[in-house]
């Protein structure tokens, strides 16, 4: 491998002339020396290093030259002159081509070695950086499993639960955030990607409003939900009741805005859902504020999971149940 290296990197220059020399030599023992054998196999040689540094054109002819030296000077019985000559061509140009296409070869795998190493470095660079970020993140970042069990946690997480972080381990959200724990996250549920406020509590059973902006997402396999949360003002806990929530109806139109808003999307993408204008969507989200006493669309989304939670999981039920009875159809 170091021997192969270093051929890789000598210059043009220095490789023909040692080829050259290398050639000079192998004729002079066998004009000189050889009376009954030939020292024609040793043209391999100098036909290798050429082959490592030019092109096959450029192979074929040193080729050429050397099973010429060949004939010429060996110990050779001149009738079979011309198709000793184009054998001896054949295998000098066959064996430069290979070992030509072996030293390409190498060359990229050491390159995509080269590459890969390079990649890995700044993925764990990442990584490093990444873990840095949460850890000394002022937010409460948690990573929750689709039961809604803790899995990751920063410190400032344990800070804002009141609980130590190793003991957030394997925790249900629901004990803290419990409209976090309402939000579907298996593999049928589709991706979340929203913010919302709602009430929490800490481990020693103080209240408080939080800010929580989730997303979910599939990781090896399983299903995941991340969620950035902060601890909101004083002033802004005025949260609407959930069982006031409850009472008011809304027409077709008002809960599929408010699913869309639930879903992350923006007024823009639910009108286009509905085909129908932006204007209309805005003066629908208006009227959601006023029947369900909601000030922001964060508390639109606490409500929504509320209203829509168990509607997820009823018709992903239903089209499960479907799916089966086609199948067994």
């Amino acid at each position: 491998m170091r021997f192969t290296e270093s051929v890789l990197a000598y210059r043009r220059s220095r490789v023909v002339t040692i080829s050259v020399v290398m050639i000079a030599i192998i004729a002079l023992l066998d004009w000189k020396v050889a009376k009954e054998m030939s020292f024609g196999f040793l043209y391999f040689f100098p036909i290798f290093l050429v082959a490592s540094c030019y092109g096959q054109w450029q192979i074929a002819v040193a080729a050429a030259v050397c099973a010429l030296l060949r004939e010429v000077l060996g110990p050779y019985n001149h009738i079979y002159f011309l198709p000793r000559l184009f054998l001896a061509w054949g295998s000098y140009t066959a064996a430069g081509w290979l070992v030509r296409g072996v030293l390409a070869n190498f060359q990229k795998v050491r390159e995509q070695l080269v590459e890969i190493q390079a990649r890995d470095r700044l993925l764990r660079d990442s990584e490093e950086q990444l873990r840095v970020l949460i850890e000394t993140s002022s937010a409460a970042i948690l990573t929750l499993d689709g039961a809604g069990k803790v899995v990751q946690a920063n410190d400032a997480a344990g800070r804002l639960l009141g609980s130590e972080k190793g003991a957030l381990m394997g925790q249900n959200i629901g004990g803290f955030l419990p409209a976090l724990a309402q939000v579907p996250s298996d593999h049928g549920a589709q991706v979340f990607r929203t913010t919302m406020e709602c009430e929490g509590k800490r481990q020693s059973g103080e209240a408080f409003t939080a800010n929580v902006c989730f997303s979910t997402y599939t990781f090896s396999g399983a299903s995941r939900l991340t969620a950035v949360i902060t601890e909101a003002e004083s002033t802004d806990s005025d949260l609407p009741e959930g069982q006031v929530d409850a009472t008011v109806v809304l027409t077709n139109l008002e809960q599929t805005v408010l699913r869309g808003i639930f879903e992350g999307q923006t007024n823009k993408e639910i009108a286009g859902g509905l085909e129908t204008s932006e204007s209309a969507v805005k003066s629908t989200i208006q009227r959601l504020f006023t029947k369900l006493g909601a000030r922001t669309r964060s508390q639109l989304v606490r409500i929504a999971i509320e209203r829509l939670g168990k509607d997820f999981q009823v018709g992903r039920a239903a089209k499960a149940a479907v799916d089966q009875k086609i199948f067994s159809k």
